[in-house]
């Protein structure tokens, strides 16, 4: 669980998907690194739960919000993965 602190009051919350992007940007990673990084399975997992509940039309509000931010670091991720592996093949 991650403490967030604000000047008015401190707050815990769960990782979320933008919480990962910003680790991996901090952790420096080197290209194989990068290409090797798997999305953690609690990501792909809930990423199941939340298109199958709008598939089934009972998705609340705030899941669709979830599942596009799951969808756009993926895409993220996907794109970075590809980058790194046509410098690999560039070097």
């Amino acid at each position: 669980m991650k403490c967030i602190i604000s000047k008015k009051k401190i707050m815990t919350k769960a990782p979320n998907v933008y919480d990962e992007m910003a680790r991996l940007m901090a952790a420096g990673m080197k290209t194989e690194e990068l290409i090797a990084y798997e999305i953690p399975a609690s990501f792909s997992e809930r990423y199941e739960v939340l298109v199958a509940k709008e598939k089934e039309g009972h998705i609340h509000e705030e899941e669709k919000h979830e599942l596009d931010a799951l969808l756009m670091v993926n895409h993220i991720i996907s794109m970075a993965k590809l980058m790194a592996m046509k410098n690999l093949e560039a070097a």
